[in-house]
């Protein structure tokens, strides 16, 4: 071909947006014969009057279409050709499809071309990053609440038609929101005054009729009423909740309740205690919206051996309390040192990513945007709507939502590029002994059903999903060894260190001579 024995002339300019430009010069006879390809092309598809399909001349399909939509036809095939060449010989690894951005046919054919780049990252000194990091506890407080959410499992449930009481297990539509200081004055003495004007009705609308138009109309209120945004605390439609000091939203919420009959709503603020247990909700008023929707009495088993060998029944030696309090324990220890690793990895990160050097194009920003605009078409489309549907109704645009999300993709972005590089910088990776052995351990869950799990992962995508877990699990948690100061050294440099050391001692030795 014309192009293995006369290279392309290619200038490359890299921008400021992580882009390059490609500035190609053409052969002219690489042109022309485009040209003839692309008539050729042509007269395959067009009934010319005295000719075949095919056999028309060049002359007469450059007649018959105009010499525009010939050269239209001519540039885009070589320009898919030009663009792989001038790649290749730019040694330009591109993140996505480029764009042709003018072509000159005139005298020297040209060809411009804008290609986004493959993002690149700049650790710099992550391995430096130091963020404080405090060992969880589990006291004994921590072990009794997972002994008495065991007492629930095997709890003697009645369904109640009395008033709520402490005690009784509710299930209920909940919608808490964080609140100002001023509408959390206002809202308690709202919610004071609607008690007391709706007690009597409560009671006098007891019976069917009166709990469905009731629940009808609480409904048609959540529905339009209630957005959930970055103020929401709780958006439950179902919630179950045992009215328990240990298991309630938030301290009053008991209080807020008593007596509260089905189909009734209640509307309150309470305020979060200034206490670090409550984490961001510290010391902040919230209003609760909540709809009684079902009551029940809860009676609890005795908490005893008898207990723990039920809940232990299927084990092969079941357990006493105490042996049940142990294992309870160490779960909970377990289970607190992942999340708290999970959420020390993220602080970690955010500082490696305000230290790094990160380059990407607009385009990465643009497809992250558009997965959530998938993800979030599928999740309406659930409900019976789309995403078309979710802009009317909101009044807005495509370009809105870009927007909106902008800030969170980008976030999203530099995390996901950063956590990469680090992975390739310490040398991480889930061998496939590793992804067998986690497929394994998983599938031991499921007693006569394992083979059926261990199938699902014969198809290449399961597996390689797990294993994109597996490898993000194992730098979240590389990152907050470094973030401790507790990261194994690197093999790179240790060995680096070595050679330095060995090179050092010949020196002393002549010196010494």
């Amino acid at each position: 071909m014309l192009c293995k024995d006369n290279p392309l002339k290619t200038q490359t300019e890299r921008l400021d947006n992580h882009t390059a430009r490609l500035v190609v010069d053409v052969e002219p006879e690489r042109l022309e014969q485009a040209k003839v390809a692309a008539a050729k092309k042509l007269s395959r598809r067009l009934n010319i009057p005295g000719f075949r399909r095919g056999k028309a001349p060049y002359r007469i399909i450059a007649n018959y279409v105009g010499e525009g939509a010939l050269l239209e036809e001519a540039v885009e095939e070589l320009g898919n050709q030009i663009y792989q060449e001038a790649l290749d010989e730019a040694q330009i690894e591109p993140y996505g499809p480029g764009q042709l951005e003018d072509v000159k046919v005139e005298g020297q054919p040209v060809f411009t071309f804008t290609v986004p780049l493959q993002p690149t990252v700049d650790l710099n000194d992550y391995r430096d990053v130091r963020v404080d990091y405090t060992v969880p506890e589990i006291t004994d407080d921590d072990v009794n609440r997972a002994l008495k959410s065991l007492q629930e499992q095997f709890a003697v449930v009645e369904e109640s038609h009395r008033p709520v009481e402490p005690g009784n297990r509710i299930t209920a539509y909940i919608d808490a929101r964080l609140v100002d200081e001023d509408e959390a004055t206002n809202g308690e003495a709202e919610s004071d005054d609607a008690a007391k004007d709706e007690e009597p009705v409560a009671e006098a609308e007891s019976g069917d009729a009166a709990e469905e138009a009731s629940a009808e109309e609480s409904e048609e209120k959540h529905e339009h009423e209630h957005i959930v945004d970055e103020r929401t605390v709780i958006h439950e439609h179902d919630a179950s909740v045992l009215l328990d000091e240990d298991t309630v939203p938030a301290p009053g919420f008991i209080e807020a309740l008593t007596g509260a009959v089905v189909g009734e709503t209640r509307e309150f603020v309470l305020t979060y205690p200034d206490e670090e247990a409550y984490g961001q909700y510290a010391g902040k008023p919230v209003k609760f919206t909540v709809t009684v929707n079902k009551i029940e009495t809860v009676t609890l088993p005795a908490l005893n051996d008898e207990l723990a060998a039920r809940a232990t029944a299927d084990e092969k030696q079941p357990l006493t309390l105490l042996e049940l309090r142990m294992r309870i324990r160490e779960n909970l220890e377990r289970s607190a040192r992942e999340q708290a690793t999970r959420e020390h990895g993220r602080k970690v990160l955010d500082e490696m990513v305000k230290r790094a050097t990160i380059r990407y194009p607009e385009a990465v920003i643009n497809d992250q945007i558009e997965s959530y605009l998938r993800r979030m078409d599928s999740d309406l489309r659930q409900r019976g709507l789309t995403l078309d549907d979710y802009l009317k109704i909101t009044q807005k645009t495509r370009d809105d939502l870009y927007a909106d999300y902008r800030d969170v993709a980008i976030s999203t972005v530099e995390r996901a590029l950063v956590m990469r590089q680090v992975a390739e910088a310490e040398g991480l990776e889930v061998t496939d002994e590793q992804l067998e052995a986690e497929i394994e351990s998983a599938a031991a869950n499921f007693g006569e059903q394992a083979n059926n799990y261990r199938r699902l992962f014969r198809d290449r995508n399961m597996r390689e999903s797990l294993r994109n877990d597996m490898l993000s699990q194992k730098v979240m948690e590389r990152i907050s060894l470094i973030g401790r100061g507790e990261a194994p050294e690197l093999v790179a440099q240790t060995a680096a260190a070595s050679d330095e050391s060995t090179d050092a001692v010949p020196e002393e030795k002549g010196e010494s001579a």
